[in-house]
């Protein structure tokens, strides 16, 4: 069995996201200061929605207490997340251009 990322490649974290932006999800990395199975079931669970390697996502609205919770929207669906969830997500943010 592989073992679990615990650092993220990625320059980023989906936590660091301006409303608006867009990314491409990278990794899904265990945080160091949760406990093993806790950190696997939630990665896992984060994997089974669609937050995968090369998988486009965006900001679309925080929460206006403490910016909790982040709407995301990622493939056709979309994801409510606490900034501890969304911390665990390695992105590459993208540059849009305007047309």
């Amino acid at each position: 069995m592989n073992k679990p990322v615990t650092q993220h490649a990625a320059a980023s974290t989906l936590d660091r996201l301006k409303v608006g932006s867009v990314a491409t999800v990278v990794d899904v990395a265990v945080s160091s200061s949760m406990k093993q199975q806790d950190g696997l079931n939630l990665t896992r669970r984060l994997k089974e929605i669609g937050f995968v390697k090369g998988e486009l996502v965006r900001i679309l609205h925080r929460g206006y207490f403490g910016g909790e919770p982040i709407a995301v929207r990622i493939g056709q669906s979309t994801f409510a997340l606490r900034n501890f969830e969304a911390a665990l997500i390695g992105i590459s943010p993208m540059e849009l251009l305007n047309a």
